[in-house]
């Protein structure tokens, strides 16, 4: 079949031209959505096992940065396309049972032998609800399945046992970083959880568009169209000598870089870094061609996009941390930024309901002394100037 847009992801793009949300998260949104229509039904061999496109996306970022918009798109695409998706609000039992219930209806054929899979899409505009019935249950199960296991088994106490096959789970979802930062357990940053996701950052829109144009309706039925059709390809990826050639050598580079951070909450996600680049790049590839062949440009832009959200993770981790003022450093640091110039007194005006003004000079003396900011002391004030200082060490 003739695919109606040569490139469904930059079609897209197109479609959601005239939106404010910032273009990472339409792109993310956009390979959740590629990933969770191929399901399990391709994939990369990779050693013993392999390799299938699931992929984990969070959008971190405050309130109002249309955060909401991406996430609804691609649980409506994956709803016409008859991709199950799973409710907001979930516990450890619920979400089991509905993967067993799903390998009743999704399966697929590989060389005349039919493969049942249990697999879902787990879409939420809130991180909350996800994880509000239990939330160390649902992080250790979802950190757990990620891997795509061919059997997984899970049995409680009088409520019998749940027996999975072929398991694939995607998600994608978003939070701001306030509630990223008081709620997620400390042991889930920087380790297993957040290390499977992508983790994604923007506090600029794209652009103000006060009165949004009806979306195009011809295109809209292009992109699904393409969708269902990418969401019918079967079998294993391969590749393309040149693509192997630069993907090892990318990946002798990568322990050189978990070396050099300065962040330890990153570096689990550097030990993923590899799989996944190999994720997306298969996700980048089916945007535009049928063929399973991963080729130089999908992987060296699979690479550079994984890079790209390393070196904002710390950003979106924010404050988080075992100090008890981290978070408050994290914003009061966020608001110097932004104003660029504000007086000691001003800060602590916007900041009273948080920060006593002992903590607040504490938070002060830290920014300091990562020298983020100066302090201009103005003779027979006892007020002082602080001022954001351009250039200063990053995060």
């Amino acid at each position: 079949m003739t695919r109606r847009i040569p490139n469904w992801l930059s079609g897209l793009q197109e479609y959601v031209e005239e939106t404010e949300a910032p273009r990472s998260f339409w792109l993310w949104g956009g390979l959740f959505t590629l990933s969770s229509a191929l399901q399990r039904k391709v994939w990369l061999p990779y050693g013993l096992e392999n390799l299938y496109p699931n992929l984990y996306v969070i959008i971190i970022a405050p309130p109002g940065k249309r955060k909401g918009a991406p996430i609804a798109l691609a649980k409506k695409m994956l709803t016409e396309i008859k991709i199950p998706v799973s409710v907001d609000s979930s516990s450890k039992r619920a979400l089991t049972q509905a993967l067993a219930e799903t390998a009743k209806t999704e399966q697929f054929l590989y060389k005349g032998k039919p493969s049942p899979m249990s697999t879902l899409a787990i879409v939420s505009k809130e991180m909350s609800s996800l994880l509000a019935v239990n939330p160390k249950e649902m992080i250790e199960v979802l950190t757990d399945l990620f891997d795509s296991h061919d059997e997984w088994k899970y049995g409680t106490s009088g409520q019998g046992k749940d027996f999975l096959y072929n398991v694939c789970i995607s998600c994608f979802i978003a939070t701001t970083p306030t509630w990223f930062n008081r709620n997620l357990p400390v042991e889930a940053i920087g380790g297993g959880y957040t290390s499977r996701h992508v983790i994604i950052t923007d506090e600029k829109k794209h652009k103000l568009v006060p009165i949004p144009p009806r979306p195009d309706k011809k295109l809209y039925k292009k992109l699904i169209l393409d969708l269902a059709h990418i969401g019918n390809l079967v079998g294993p990826f391969e590749w393309a000598p040149d693509a192997e050639a630069f993907f090892r050598s990318w990946y002798r580079k990568v322990p050189s870089i978990i070396q050099t951070s300065r962040d330890e909450r990153t570096v689990g996600f550097m030990e993923r870094l590899h799989i996944l680049a190999l994720k997306t790049a298969m996700t980048l590839r089916v945007a535009y061609s049928d063929n399973l062949i991963v080729e130089l440009p999908d992987i060296q832009k699979a690479t550079a996009l994984m890079e790209n959200v390393l070196q904002n993770l710390s950003l979106a981790f924010g404050g988080y941390g075992s100090s008890r003022l981290g978070p408050e450093t994290y914003r009061v640091m966020q608001q110097i930024q932004t104003l660029k110039k504000i007086t000691q007194n001003e800060l602590l005006a916007m900041n009273y309901r948080n920060l006593s003004k002992s903590e607040l000079e504490e938070v002060i003396e830290t920014l300091a002394a990562m020298r983020k900011i100066k302090r201009i002391y103005r003779e027979n004030l006892k007020d002082y100037e602080i001022v954001w200082q351009k250039g200063g060490p990053r995060e």
